[in-house]
């Protein structure tokens, strides 16, 4: 028998509806926040994600699922969602003044070649936003407002700590990363990859999953900052603190992909529900990064989300998102003329947006009241006979069992009024 991919599931019945019901509240929160949605190739070409997320992260290095097609050239299933959001941004010239400030979102798979374990796919499903233009920090705290905004809605926003760090940048950058690798180097046995890191790209070592824990005492990032940094910095923890957002700055927080810059932060969520993979949100700027791939010098900030971490959490939780529970109508035809008007019936009400569903596998009537208590029906109608002789049907309320004689041309208004 032939098997999935090992890393990739198979989504259907209660696991899509719920993937499908928590995409719904997060396209609806970045309508509210006026991020309009993009959608871009799953394939992209490979130089994009080496010269954007960068050659030591783990991500380029190690994780991308690679091919060639047939005339050659390069491409690597999206591993992640900035870089290709910018590359549209450019090449679509989004950027123009009319467009400007470019608030977006997309939500879709991305690939990753990962050890697979809990909250870590190798296809796994990714909501994101990015704003490109503004470089304040009112925007920094939308950004992280609206990070917040989805923990409030789905209920877990007590359980979560925002990390926050900011990046030290320019020449003060260059002294900390080589008072960072004085410090490091003091290490024995470091991890392979700590190992490579700390020639390559030192800061990279700080977020090791290995070895991080063992580097307690290294050069503190904020006392790197310059003057006009730090003011920055500390006005965004003190607005946040002000709005009762539980924040703690993280001066080791680095994020795995090279193109950040200033301000970062990762929403994690305090729990052994997802073992080593707490972190649920995150993000930060980067400004620098429209310019790298060819474009003007402008502005970017913005921030991902896994989809499957979140649902691991709500039905830990027992939580349920769903906002349209079960058939507002189920109908059993027992005879030629019952399923004629069954029929007409079921098509004026579909074109009405009734959900609707009716006995198709001629079951015999105890089961197909079992079948529509199944799907959670709150309404049932029976057609016979007489129903298509007098056009008028019983309908049965399945909460309270009331039973309501109407005209057919009425059944519509009466479950309009009873939702």
């Amino acid at each position: 028998m032939i098997q999935k991919p090992r890393g990739t599931q198979d989504l259907f019945l209660n696991e899509i509806n719920e993937i499908i019901e928590l995409e719904t509240i997060l396209k609806t929160i970045a309508k509210n926040y006026n991020f309009q949605e993009i959608r871009t190739p799953i394939f992209e070409a490979k130089e994009l994600f080496v010269r954007s997320v960068g050659t030591t992260s783990d991500v380029v290095s190690k994780e991308m699922y690679e091919f060639v097609d047939k005339k050659n050239r390069q491409f690597v299933l999206r591993p992640e969602g900035t870089a290709p959001v910018v590359r549209a941004l450019i090449e679509n010239k989004l950027y123009a003044p009319e467009f400007i400030p470019f608030k977006t979102f997309y939500i879709g798979p991305m690939f990753r070649y990962e050890r697979p374990q809990v909250g870590r796919n190798r296809q796994f499903n990714q909501f994101g936003v990015e704003v490109f233009g503004p470089n304040n920090i009112e925007q920094d705290l939308e950004l992280i407002n609206f990070a917040y905004a989805i923990t409030k809605k789905i209920g877990i926003e007590k359980n979560i700590q925002i990390d926050l760090n900011f990046l030290v940048t320019g020449i003060r950058r260059e002294k900390y990363i080589s008072d960072l690798k004085k410090y490091l180097e003091t290490f024995k046995n470091l991890c392979n990859d700590c190992t490579q890191r700390l020639s390559l790209n030192p800061l990279r070592v700080l977020d090791c999953k290995i070895d991080g824990i063992k580097f307690l005492d290294a050069p503190n990032m904020q006392k790197y900052l310059n003057s006009e940094d730090e003011l920055y910095f500390s006005k965004i923890v003190q607005k946040l603190k002000e709005s009762e957002i539980n924040v703690k700055i993280s001066s080791k927080l680095v994020r795995g992909l090279d193109y950040y810059t200033g301000l970062i932060f990762e929403v994690k969520y305090n729990s052994e529900i997802l073992g080593s993979q707490d972190t649920i949100i995150a993000g930060g700027r980067y400004n620098n990064l429209v310019s790298e791939l060819g474009g003007p010098n402008m502005p970017a900030a913005g921030f991902a989300l896994g989809i499957e971490r979140i649902l691991i959490i709500l039905k830990n939780l027992k939580k349920d998102l769903k906002t349209n529970k079960g058939l507002d109508l189920y109908t059993i035809a027992l005879s030629e003329k019952g399923m004629e008007l069954n029929y007409k019936v079921l098509r004026t009400l579909r074109e009405q947006n009734v959900i609707v569903d009716t006995d198709l596998m001629n079951r015999s009537f105890k089961s197909a009241f079992k079948q529509a208590e199944k799907l959670d029906a709150k309404w049932i109608i029976i057609f016979g006979d007489e129903e298509f002789t007098t056009q008028k049907v019983t309908l049965k309320n399945q909460k309270n069992g009331e039973q309501i004689m109407v005209d057919v041309k009425d059944i519509f208004e009466i479950i309009q009024k009873n939702k």
